[in-house]
């Protein structure tokens, strides 16, 4: 627990500096209870996943399982309950200002494959670079196209940008076609420090070629959730892009 708390410190403090920063500043705005709903539900969400949940039976199917998909569908469902909790709670808000629509935003399904396509071409070219061989067993296709996108695609490009996105208003600029503010900035910033700073048993570790590369993946994954308005092509990119890499 000690290093969950740690871990959840150290991803939010460049954040909560950025917010105060930009505060001071003038360039925000900042609802205070926006601001507490966003860390709560993340930190709601990384309990959720590091958990000791297990469904009962459901990872023997894979024998020594090597993912942990009890905690993840535990967040899964954990974010869904906070998304419809949350939309309402509130008048002024819809499922579709957390992504969740099928509905894609005129123009924007083209250049979103395009997106994906650079995507794709970028991780072979970094697993071609690792060159550390394929990973074809069957658990780890089945996680890897089915897991991550429905999970950090409803917590990060979902839930927590539609809480930063009412904590912090400001300028927002048009990025192709995309309606870019300061909370998907912020976003995307968690995003890649959730991805590569570990905490375990008290020692700290951080990996910055990891930090660099879901950090690009953070922000592709973030311009086709805005330029779409829907968190659906964000899921195919992701595990997209988790099952291709495993063949290189």
């Amino acid at each position: 627990m000690l290093d969950i708390l740690v871990m959840l410190a150290i991803w939010w403090a460049p954040v909560l500096v950025i917010i105060g920063v930009l505060a001071l500043l003038g360039k925000i705005e900042v609802s205070a209870p926006w601001l507490v709903a966003s860390i709560a539900f993340y930190a709601i969400y990384v309990a959720a996943v590091f958990s000791r949940f297990h469904i009962p039976g459901f990872e023997a199917a894979f024998g020594e399982t090597q993912y942990n998909w009890s905690g993840k569908l535990l967040a899964i469902a954990t974010s869904a309950v906070m998304i419809i909790v949350t939309v309402r709670s509130s008048e002024k808000l819809t499922f579709a200002d957390a992504g969740l629509t099928f509905r894609q935003r005129e123009g924007s399904v083209g250049p979103a494959l395009i997106a994906i396509a650079l995507m794709i071409a970028f991780i072979i070219g970094l697993q071609m670079l690792a060159n550390d061989g394929a990973t074809l067993d069957t658990e780890t296709l089945l996680y890897q196209a089915t897991i991550p996108g429905i999970d950090e695609e409803l917590m990060f490009r979902g839930l927590l940008l539609l809480g930063l996105s009412m904590a912090v208003t400001g300028r927002t600029w048009n990025l192709w076609g995309a309606p870019v503010g300061w909370a998907a900035i912020l976003v995307t910033i968690i995003f890649a420090l959730g991805h590569s700073i570990i905490v375990s048993d008290g020692q700290i570790q951080t990996i910055w070629i990891a930090m660099i590369y879901t950090a690009i993946l953070g922000w592709a994954l973030m311009w086709i959730r805005l330029r779409t308005g829907s968190i659906l092509l964000p899921i195919i990119a992701h595990n997209a892009t988790n099952f291709v890499g495993q063949f290189f």
